[in-house]
């Protein structure tokens, strides 16, 4: 009786079937990383490329693929593969790219570039900005508004501010409260106080969200770095907590 054989192949192709189709199909972000100051990089110096879910304004950036490439010029060529099943319509992805030398920081983007959803394609340019080596002083009698917390982009109609004077001493606005305290600066290292002087008022509940993700993205930052009217911000994984433009 050929029935028995006839059914196990049935089975069999059903079994490939089903194996074939759970298994996810892969996407890729390609472009190029190159960076403003026409200066020589040192010879050990890589490309760190990410693509980061930052659909989510109160958690940090998730990374979703990443790659590390050797920097032998500019610009350079980079392709991220990802899984399609993590990719969701109406979230936000976004490529994030830093060049060091060893551990060293030496270029960042400082705006957010966009990919795969809300319009965007699988294809994206990336310009690096220097970072600052000047220490303390570059901090010294200048004013920022936020443009992110945590890889999101603040849209409120008041965003935080932020303003420092001499040695450390900065006071500003936290999207509802006035703020002000002093930090520890050393070289690009920084360290702000858990209990900075704040008013009281109380304001509506989406003002008071942004202020606490701000004062919260505080507390997790151990360096910075400021390249042109932008400042940013990271934690001690080297990844932006808080990026801002300067206010004039």
């Amino acid at each position: 009786m050929p029935f028995p054989k006839l059914g196990q192949a049935i089975v069999a192709i059903a079994v490939v079937l089903t194996l074939l189709g759970s298994q996810s199909s892969a996407g890729s972000v390609t472009g190029t990383a190159t960076y403003r100051e026409r200066i020589a990089v040192p010879q050990d110096a890589t490309l760190f490329v990410e693509l980061q879910d930052i659909s989510r304004a109160d958690a940090p950036a998730v990374t979703l693929a990443s790659q590390r490439y050797a920097l032998t010029g500019a610009p350079t060529e980079f392709e991220l593969s990802f899984d399609n099943a993590l990719i969701k319509d109406g979230m936000t992805y976004a490529v994030r790219g830093s060049i060091y030398s060893g551990d060293q920081l030496l270029f960042t983007t400082d705006t957010v570039h966009p990919v795969l959803t809300n319009g965007a394609g699988d294809e994206t340019d990336l310009v690096l900005v220097q970072v600052s080596g000047q220490g303390a002083a570059k901090l010294e009698n200048t004013n920022w508004t936020v443009i992110g917390i945590n890889g999101a982009v603040v849209d409120a109609e008041r965003p935080p501010q932020i303003s420092f004077t001499q040695n450390g001493s900065f006071n500003g606005f936290g999207g509802c409260n006035r703020y002000m305290g002093q930090a520890e600066l050393s070289g690009d290292t920084i360290a702000f106080p858990d209990n900075m002087a704040a008013t009281l008022m109380a304001c509506p509940p989406a003002m008071e969200e942004v202020e606490d993700q701000f004062f919260a993205a505080l507390q997790g930052v151990t360096t910075y770095a400021v390249a042109g009217d932008s400042l940013v911000l990271l934690d001690a994984a080297g990844e932006p907590v808080l990026k801002f433009i300067r206010t004039q």
